[in-house]
């Protein structure tokens, strides 16, 4: 284990290049529902705004996720192992790519 947050934890299991997220069941099913939820109010009322508020509240609790990742392997001088969307590309991690 490389870091534990509140219910998640960054993991590095052995013969894997890269670390992992450790999301906790009840976390990830509620993401799940969350978002399930949230698009089945979509499809069926494409303005309901609501619906779209509650889909980017669970992406931002994603990201959130997802930032605290990197800040981990940031902090272990380990490269990700995906090209960062948000800026524009670029592999914010530097390191070995363990």
């Amino acid at each position: 284990m490389l870091a534990r947050g509140t219910n998640i934890a960054v993991t590095h299991l052995e013969g894997r290049a890269f670390p992992g997220i450790h999301v906790q069941g009840d976390t990830f099913s509620a993401l799940l529902q969350q978002f399930a939820a949230a698009a089945d109010r979509w499809r069926h009322s494409p303005d309901d705004r609501e619906a779209l508020e509650d889909l980017e509240y669970t992406v931002e609790e994603m990201t959130d996720i997802l930032r605290y990742y990197e800040s981990v392997l940031a902090a272990h001088h380990i490269r990700l192992p995906y090209a960062r969307a948000a800026t524009g590309g670029e592999d914010a991690g530097g390191g070995s790519g363990v």
